[in-house]
């Protein structure tokens, strides 16, 4: 026979359970106050020297290092965000701290966006996957096919990078040029500075990543939707999930968020006008949050788990959470396998650099954006040090031996390499290591990793040097993560 609880049972039941909620909650802020000051002080460079331990940087002085004004992350955990921050400045002039709402550019991540309005319009009937998008257009048309020729483009092939159009990386636009229509851009007319989306033109060729691909989808959407593409992604992405700070209008920020941050270069200068203009917005002309652009990737993560249907239907975002060409998906990279598995994205516009990371299966993933076209030099150590804090497969600095080599052989890479008349690379000779001044920069150490190869550590730099048929040096080239930099021998 149950026994009724008296009164003071139900209450110190109800305190007991009370203490077991309070303290897993401080448990949670606890750990995620540790993993905060984790990541702002446990950054990590890229190589670090074998048998010596990776030193922890903190996020202050990395961001003075690289000159990157300005920095706004946010963490994903368990499914949501866990928590979120922003540093630095906003613009080195006005000297407005960043707050976690303000928009920068995010460049790439707009084709994510872009991908998902696509989807739900397939999901409506209004488009087709695997239909010749010509059919869909209607104020810009591609030109007439050579005699016998194939060229019909899917939709598919535009989500996928696998059209075929040009790879052409598109430029943006100041505030004081004369600004080009979408068809301009489209068709290569002035004033729009590129060549024809077409050029190179091979439908289904091996994927490449392609702007002018999600262009051609930008015109496909305003078409069919008959209105401006900023409009749309409002109606279908940004207002149901409460994206109050992402916007596609071009003109921006007069047609969205009071404020923004400024864009610079990689000496710290200011961007003049702040930013460009980018009139194909789906491929690069998305302004967001990172905590914005986080809800977007976990409303798809609980759209593809049937736990939410605001954008998408399940099965959809499966599919657009599912490798499609190789290593793309529908508007992201996709990389690993099992439960290491990752979509990312790497945003790049004039002035800024941002990047995302989804492990689907942890649950976990970041987003983090910067004003400064050094950004992704920041980024990675950011990467290194949320890897570590959070256990993730990826991200790990690399140990590189030290190996020396014949003085002879080291000292006939001695001299003066000129990249063009303003800029000599001055290179010398000291112990094991060789010194390397550019002009008006500080010198920088590479150690020893072949015969012609060398690297530097603060940054991650690699230098090959290059020799003609008889022996002698004639130049080198220079690679950081995507920039490459070829100098001649003159001295």
């Amino acid at each position: 026979m149950l026994k009724r609880l008296t009164s003071k049972e139900k209450i110190a039941g109800l305190t007991i359970l009370l203490a077991l909620l309070l303290t897993g909650c401080n448990t949670q802020k606890s750990l995620t106050r540790k993993r905060i000051k984790s990541t702002e002080g446990g950054l990590l460079r890229g190589v670090f020297i074998k048998g010596q331990k990776p030193e922890k940087l903190s996020l202050e002085e990395r961001m003075q290092f690289y000159k990157v004004p300005g920095l706004s992350l946010a963490v994903i955990d368990k499914k949501g965000i866990e928590w979120s921050k922003a540093y630095g400045v906003a613009d080195v002039q006005t000297h407005e701290l960043v707050p976690p709402d303000l928009p920068f550019q995010g460049g790439a991540f707009g084709q994510a966006i872009a991908a998902a309005v696509a989807l739900y319009l397939v999901e409506k009937g209004t488009l087709d996957l695997d239909a010749d998008v010509a059919a869909y257009l209607r104020t810009w048309m591609f030109p007439p096919p050579a005699p016998g020729s194939k060229n019909k483009i899917t939709l598919r092939q535009l989500l996928t990078h696998s059209s075929g159009l040009s790879d052409r990386i598109f430029e943006g636009y100041s505030g004081q040029e004369p600004f080009p229509s979408l068809q301009q851009v489209l068709s290569g007319e002035k004033p729009a500075k590129n060549a024809p989306v077409w050029t190179g033109f091979k439908p289904g060729s091996r994927p490449h990543a392609s702007e002018s691909g999600y262009i051609v989808l930008e015109q496909v959407l305003t078409d069919v939707e008959n209105k401006p593409f900023a409009a749309v992604a409002k109606e279908i992405v940004f207002a149901p999930l409460g994206m109050t700070n992402s916007t596609f209008d071009v003109q921006h920020p007069s047609g969205g968020p009071a404020r923004t941050a400024s864009g610079h270069l990689r000496d710290g200068r200011l961007i003049e006008g702040g930013w460009r203009l980018y009139p194909g917005t789906a491929a690069k002309g998305l302004w967001t949050t990172p905590s914005d652009f986080a809800v977007f990737f976990l409303e798809l993560l609980k759209a593809a788990t049937d736990t939410s249907s605001k954008v998408l239907a399940p099965a959809t975002a499966r599919a657009m959470l599912s490798p499609q060409k190789e290593s793309f998906a529908f508007g992201f990279s996709v990389e690993g396998a099992v439960d290491d598995i990752n979509f990312n994205i790497r945003g790049k516009t004039d002035g800024f650099v941002c990047y995302a990371i989804f492990y689907p299966v942890r649950g976990q993933g970041a987003v983090i954006m910067t004003n400064s076209d050094n950004g992704m030099l920041l980024v990675e150590e950011i990467l290194r040090a949320l890897s570590a804090a959070y256990e993730w497969p990826h991200f790990k600095p690399q140990e590189k031996p030290l190996y020396r080599l014949d003085p002879s052989i080291v000292r006939q890479y001695v001299g003066r390499y000129e990249v063009n008349p303003d800029y000599v690379l001055n290179v010398a000779y000291q112990d094991y290591y060789l010194v390397v001044q550019p002009t008006g920069q500080a010198l920088t150490k590479f150690y020893v990793e072949g015969e012609t190869l060398f690297f530097s550590i603060d940054p991650f730099i690699r230098i090959q040097f290059l020799k003609d048929n008889q022996g002698s040096v004639t130049g080198l080239v220079l690679w950081q993560q995507d920039f490459e930099l070829t100098a001649k021998k003159i001295q």
